[in-house]
């Protein structure tokens, strides 16, 4: 990485390396690749000049400028593709997007295996990353349009996992793996995950303060394209950033079922420090793990408030807790209450039980980590989430 940061900081005097990532030359990139002009609103344009101040205010490594400049392009790639299609096919917009299940639980308390179990239901599917990453159909034939995207995504997914190995064993990702849907939001730049992964909290004030509703509506316009091409199934959308923001989802959502995970705090966010640990240390080279821990505990705190508002005042039906000890120990059941409460189309037992019985390089076990190399406190962190554990009798070690 040394080396890498290195060539990239050689070639900038020569213009082929970006010394600084600049809005007006990501979107100028972008145009050029899809050959589109079009960029809508322009709603954009507030969160990527937000996003870049904070990147270009940071002590990023070359190559942290070169690959937020490349995310940057990739971003708008997308918005622009998108503004285009929905030109072509205006019918996209009238496309239903009913009774959507959110699962807002924090990172590391369980929710990419309820995600994938809920998949697993004959009426609904959960989205995989080759189509979170490559939102857009690029042919009209399905099957060479699907082909290309998803080629296009193991080949960035080889240089991810050349760069960092260690992801797979945190948290396994292949190109037809489900994951979170905070990637449609990055054509609005409208991403809270990228303050805790990047340390950015100046991006991070400006999400907190930001109407999201706009953003919301971009992105249900992506997932408008996902049910158009496959019109047979439901969602299930997995994402801790929603909690930040339950007003504007709901508000845009009014029919979903929220399904919110808890974990004791005193695990799930040293886990969480060690998979952000990754990007901070892209984007930084060296940093002070210490520095991290504190980082994150506050944000999820902050979550934590912010979503329990926003519950509190809507009311209780449209939610339901999971344990993530129970969910650990009895998967099966806690499916089964999730399709029960919403009257959802029950899961067949018989896939549950098989995709509970295969192997990943992410299991238990594999992903080690302690609270104190980031500067963490359990008992502390308990004292802190006290109300919030009473409140869901999270169980606690």
């Amino acid at each position: 990485m040394r080396i890498l940061s290195a060539l990239i900081g050689l070639l900038q005097p020569f213009g082929i390396t970006p010394k600084r990532v600049d809005p007006d030359s990501i979107t100028k990139k972008a145009k050029r690749r899809t050959g589109l002009s079009d960029l809508g609103d322009n709603m954009h344009r507030v969160g990527m000049e937000a996003l870049t101040k904070s990147v270009n205010s940071s002590p990023v490594t070359d190559f942290g400028k070169f690959s937020s400049t490349g995310f940057g392009v990739d971003a708008l790639s997308n918005r622009l593709m998108m503004i285009d299609y929905m030109k072509k096919h205006p019918e996209v917009a009238d496309v239903k997007i009913e009774r959507p299940v959110f699962i807002v639980g924090f990172p590391r308390t369980g929710t990419t295996l309820l995600q994938n179990l809920l998949h697993l239901s004959e009426d609904r599917r959960a989205l995989q990353f080759w189509e979170l990453t490559n939102p857009i159909p690029v042919s009209d034939n399905p099957e060479k349009d699907v082909a290309k995207r998803k080629r296009r995504t193991k080949m960035r997914l080889a240089v991810a996992n050349f760069v960092v190995p260690e992801m797979k064993f945190i948290h396994e990702v292949r190109h037809d793996s489900l994951e979170e849907c905070w990637s449609l939001f990055i054509p609005q730049f409208t991403v809270p995950n990228w303050e805790m992964t990047s340390r950015w909290p100046d991006y991070g004030k400006f999400i907190l303060q930001h109407d999201m509703r706009p953003a919301y509506e971009e992105y249900k316009k992506f997932l408008q394209v996902m049910v158009h091409r496959v019109p047979d199934k439901k969602l299930i959308l997995k994402c801790p950033d929603h909690m930040w923001h339950l007003d504007a989802l709901l508000d845009v959502f009014p029919d979903a079922c929220i399904v919110w995970t808890h974990r004791d705090p005193s695990r799930s966010i040293p886990s969480y420090c060690s998979l952000a640990s990754l990007n901070w240390r892209l984007l930084y080279g060296e940093f002070e793990p210490k520095e991290l821990g504190p980082y994150i505990e506050e944000r999820f705190m902050m979550g934590i408030e912010r979503g329990l508002v926003v519950r509190d005042r809507v009311g209780e039906e449209r939610f339901i807790d999971i344990n993530f000890r129970s969910l650990l120990h009895e998967p099966v059941e806690a499916v089964n209450r999730i399709t029960d409460y919403f009257g959802l189309t029950p899961v067949d037992q018989a896939k549950m039980d098989a995709y509970l019985n295969r192997d990943r390089p992410d299991d238990r076990g594999k992903h080690t980590y302690t609270a104190d190399h980031y500067g963490l406190d359990t008992d502390v962190i308990k004292q802190h989430y006290q109300q919030y554990i009473e409140r869901f009798n999270i169980s606690v070690n």
